[in-house]
C-alpha cells in the first residue's frame, strides 16, 4: 500500500516537472518569436520588385525635372515616389525644396516636418530648412525668429557642418543683435574658408560701424571667394545627376536666409580693383 502511494507521488512529481519544462519551453519560444519581430519582406517578390522599379522611375524623373528647373513637375514626381515610400528622406527633402521655391511655404514646412519625424536625430538638413522657412523674408513669410533659432540650434547640435551656424548668425542680424551677429559670422568664417556670406556680412557690420576700409577688406574677400572655379561633380543625392558650379552656388544661397543678397556679389567677381584708394562707397544697404 505504502509502495503504491510512493509510486503515485513519484509519478505526480514527474508529471509536474514535465509540465514546468513544457511551460518554460513555450515561454522561451514566444520570447524568441517576439525578439525576431515580423518577417522581413522578400526582396525577390515580383510585386515588391515592380514597386521598387516604379519608385525609382518616379524619383529619377523628379530629379531630372528639378535639374531642368521644372520644380512643379519635380514636386509632382516626388509625391508619386512618396506614395510608394512615404519616409524616403531625399524625396521629402527635395519635395520641400521645390515647394519652397514655388512659394508654397506651408507645403514645404509639412515636407520638412515629415523628414525630421522620419529621422529626428539624423536629419540636420530638415531642421535647417525649417529654420529658413521661419526666418523667410519672402512675399508670404512665416516669420518667427524664435522658432527659426530653435531649428538652427537643433541642426547645429546634430551636425556642426550643417550650415546652421550661418543661419544663427543671420537670425542675430535680423534681430539687430550686432555684436552677437559679428561673433557668429566670425566663427562661421573661421570654420568655412569658402563661405561668401560670412565676409559679406562682416563687411556690412564694419560699414554699419563706420569703418569703410575694414568693410572693404571683408567685401573684397567675399568677391575673391566667388572667383573659385570647379568642374561639375556628382550631386550629393541618390541617382547619377551632375551639378554645375552655377547650380552649386544657387544651392548654397538657398541654404541662407539672406542668400539672394550675398549671391549678387558673384556679378562683381574679377571686376573689383584691389587698390582701395580707387573705390567709392562700399555697396551695402542696411
Amino acid at each position: 500500500m505504502n509502495a503504491g502511494r510512493a509510486r503515485l507521488r513519484l509519478r505526480g512529481t514527474a508529471l509536474g516537472a514535465a509540465a514546468v519544462a513544457l511551460a518554460f519551453v513555450a515561454v522561451a519560444g514566444l520570447k524568441g518569436i517576439r525578439s525576431r519581430g515580423p518577417a522581413e519582406p522578400d526582396p525577390y517578390d515580383p510585386a515588391r520588385r515592380a514597386q521598387t522599379r516604379e519608385f525609382w522611375t518616379h524619383y529619377r524623373a523628379a530629379s531630372e525635372a528639378r535639374m531642368r528647373g521644372d520644380v512643379a513637375l519635380a514636386a509632382a514626381s516626388y509625391r508619386d515616389a512618396l506614395r510608394i515610400r512615404p519616409q524616403h528622406e531625399d524625396s521629402l527633402y527635395y519635395l520641400g525644396n521645390c515647394s519652397f521655391e514655388m512659394g508654397r511655404f506651408d507645403e514645404a514646412l509639412e515636407a520638412y516636418q515629415r523628414l525630421v519625424a522620419a529621422n529626428p536625430t539624423g536629419s540636420s538638413r530638415g531642421y535647417v530648412r525649417i529654420g529658413l522657412i521661419h526666418a523667410c523674408l519672402g512675399p508670404e513669410p512665416r516669420c518667427d525668429l524664435e522658432r527659426a533659432e530653435a531649428a538652427f540650434r537643433q541642426a547645429l547640435a546634430l551636425d556642426p557642418d550643417s550650415g546652421a551656424l550661418l543661419g544663427l548668425a543671420e537670425v542675430a542680424l535680423l534681430r539687430g543683435e550686432w555684436h552677437r551677429a559679428r561673433d557668429l559670422f566670425e566663427e562661421e568664417n573661421r570654420g568655412n574658408s569658402m563661405s561668401v556670406a560670412a565676409p559679406y556680412f562682416l563687411g556690412y557690420l564694419r560699414w554699419r560701424a563706420g569703418d569703410a576700409p575694414g568693410a572693404w577688406t571683408w567685401f573684397r574677400e567675399a568677391v575673391r571667394r566667388c572667383e573659385v572655379r570647379k568642374p561639375p561633380v556628382p550631386w550629393s543625392e541618390e541617382g547619377d545627376v551632375k551639378a554645375s558650379p552655377e547650380l552649386r552656388w544657387r544651392a548654397l544661397a538657398s541654404q541662407s536666409v539672406l542668400g539672394e543678397h550675398w549671391l549678387r556679389v558673384r556679378q562683381l567677381a574679377g571686376e573689383v580693383h584691389l587698390a582701395t584708394d580707387r573705390l567709392g562707397p562700399v555697396p551695402f544697404v542696411e
